[in-house]
């Protein structure tokens, strides 16, 4: 099919685009969630674009992930690495949104003729930034793998003559090798975030990721912001019927008995005895990125918190935090560099959650502030006001 439609070198993107404009501009624009296993490992793709158009959905896969794989495309490098481009974009949101486990394809190393300096001069360029201060990822948690998605080569397996200089993994073998990501225990109260939603008969459906505890067949659950308590019909994981899900699991459906009104994109379906909070003003700590306006108070942002997309309102700067020790002074403005605490108010009730005392915050915690198409700042959740 691809082909046919003078796209065989997006053979392997055809797979995950699933829209037919997708298809027929070669361009990814929403997440896809697809599974598959290898020999030892289950894993889900949640497929995010990559052009700057679409920063924002890439936000709501990314945001549902435990591990990056950054694919470089090595023969565009400059446009996607220099200012402006996506690479250091994507890079810094992914480490802000609490990935700390990162690997990088470089793409189209065939092109170049399997070049190993040319590989070398990119792994160079992007390993200083990865592992630099405006990143922050640890060394050792950051692969890097040459491949060709057009041929296939060095993703499941080696063949090209050329490429006999790389004595590293395949991309399967990178991916077999990563490190579980910390979760959770099965027993912490239940979330899970609503990534998407539609109506099938009486029933509402929805899926996303269990953020925390465990969902079961059965389970008597509230949804909020609305409210509204509700029996889980039944579920589907990895496209076949599931009794349960727990923390890190996708769930591709979950069946509610309810009105659609009920259940939004953004919402979290939780434990009733244990609810997430619900508030329209949280404090909360950021680290600011690069900036050609200063942030002040009264400023309006587009705030990107765990699978919700609001209007924020910075209403207050409370205090810099500078050597991991809060100022006395109160901050006029905030610049590039900048780690503050601030006040929030969004345009409708969210539901949040502080960052925990102990152990890894969930997306509940994690948030993205955005301005005129560019990522200013990120940070975690203190405190609903």
């Amino acid at each position: 099919d691809s082909k046919q439609m003078g796209k065989a070198s997006f053979a392997f993107a055809w797979v995950l685009d699933e829209g037919e404009d997708e298809r027929q501009r070669g361009v990814t624009i929403d997440v896809c969630v697809k599974h598959f296993e290898t020999k030892s490992r289950r894993f889900t793709i949640l497929d995010a674009p990559g052009h700057r158009d679409f920063v924002p959905n890439m936000l709501q896969g990314a945001v549902q992930a435990e591990v990056a794989l950054l694919v470089v495309d090595v023969s565009h490098f400059e446009a996607g690495f220099d200012r402006g481009g996506q690479t250091k974009e994507h890079l810094q949101l992914v480490r802000s949104l609490g990935l700390s486990q990162l690997i990088v394809v470089v793409n189209k190393l065939d092109t170049c003729g399997w070049d190993e300096q040319v590989f070398e001069s990119v792994k160079s360029r992007l390993h200083a930034f990865i592992i630099g201060p405006e990143c922050g990822f640890k060394a050792s948690n950051v692969s890097y793998i040459p491949l060709s998605g057009f041929s296939g080569e060095n993703i499941m397996e080696r063949k090209d003559a050329e490429l006999s200089w790389w004595t590293g993994p395949t991309l399967i073998e990178a991916l077999d090798g990563l490190q579980p990501p910390p979760r959770p225990p099965a027993d912490a109260p239940m979330r899970l975030c609503v990534s998407d939603l539609y109506r099938s008969g009486s029933n509402s459906v929805a899926s996303g990721k269990v953020e925390a505890g465990t969902i079961t067949a059965g389970q008597k659950v509230l949804l909020l912001p609305s409210g509204e308590q509700t029996t889980v019909k039944s579920l589907q994981s990895r496209s076949d019927a599931a009794r349960s899900g727990t923390a890190g699991d996708y769930m591709d459906a979950v069946v509610l008995p309810v009105e659609l009104q009920f259940c939004a994109i953004g919402g979290v379906i939780c434990d009733p005895k244990k609810p997430v909070p619900v508030t329209d003003t949280f404090q909360a700590q950021i680290l600011v990125f690069e900036l050609d306006v200063p942030l002040m108070k009264g400023q309006q942002l587009m705030c990107y918190l765990h699978t919700e997309t609001l209007t924020a309102t910075l209403t207050r700067l409370e205090k810099l935090i500078v050597k991991g020790k809060p100022q006395e002074r109160r901050p006029k403005c905030l610049q590039k560099g900048n780690i503050a605490i601030v006040n929030l108010q969004v345009s409708r009730k969210v539901c949040l959650e502080p960052k925990p005392s102990t152990g890894p915050p969930t997306s509940l915690s994690r948030l993205v502030l955005r301005d005129r198409g560019s990522t200013v700042a990120a940070g975690v959740v203190i405190a609903p006001l």
